[in-house]
């Protein structure tokens, strides 16, 4: 028990540790060289921790992390279909949005969104995520493909380059709704209880759509049955 305490605690510290580096390079606090060899150090460390947390959880003789893993890893199933849906409406909406005032490029963004959603809906991770990098390589701001990138990535079971694409959107752009959503469920998905709460506290006050509304209503439920439960055994 006292191994997986600490493997949390690493847990904990590298996931804040890879969100505090994308403030400060939003902020202009940490030049570029540092930011990939920081980057690049914190996730492969995130990713064997848990790893082996993911190991532990299997052998838990409580039953505690079992459950909360069926749980999340279930909601996790029906959040793909749902954003699957959520991507190919937003793609039915740009369709026809091209903004010829703003050029091939933003044009070619555009399309190249569309297509990513589609790809996402049909489970063709490799398709969308190559998309996405495309969009980003073009416009390196656009929060949605940043995003929906790092969703796509975490569902696929690559949560440690999911998460800090995730992180990084949620730096670029705090009132993106989606990002928060995601978060959210990848934090309370590793056990960040807390900090998914505060996720869904920013989702809450941005006045979300009603698609990511309904994406998360299942998910607050668990986190504040969860910290209830939590605030009980402390009690």
């Amino acid at each position: 028990m006292t191994d997986r305490h600490a493997l949390e605690d690493q847990r904990d510290f590298l996931l804040r540790s890879l969100e505090d580096l994308e403030r400060e390079r939003a902020a202009g606090d940490v030049d570029e060289h540092d930011y990939l060899a920081l980057k690049d150090d914190y996730t492969v460390r995130a990713a064997r921790v848990l790893r082996s947390l993911d190991a532990g959880t299997a052998e838990d003789s409580a039953g505690r992390g079992i459950g909360r893993r069926t749980l999340v890893s279930g909601a996790a199933v029906v959040l793909f279909a749902v954003v699957a849906g959520l991507l190919v409406a937003q793609a039915s909406g740009r369709r026809d949005a091209g903004d010829t005032a703003t050029g091939d490029i933003r044009q070619s963004v555009t399309e190249k969104l569309n297509e990513a959603g589609r790809r996402s809906g049909q489970g063709d991770v490799e398709g969308a995520v190559g998309l996405y990098d495309e969009v980003l390589d073009v416009d390196p701001d656009n929060v949605e493909a940043m995003t929906y990138r790092g969703w796509v990535l975490v569902l696929s079971g690559d949560t440690a380059e999911g998460l800090p694409a995730l992180l990084e959107a949620a730096t670029t752009d705090p009132t993106y709704p989606d990002v928060h959503a995601f978060l959210a469920v990848v934090l309370f998905r590793n056990g960040l209880v807390a900090e998914a709460a505060r996720e869904l506290d920013r989702l809450d006050a941005l006045d979300p759509p009603a698609a990511i509304r309904q994406l998360t209503a299942g998910l607050r439920a668990q986190v504040d049955a969860a910290l209830a439960s939590t605030t009980t055994t402390a009690a």
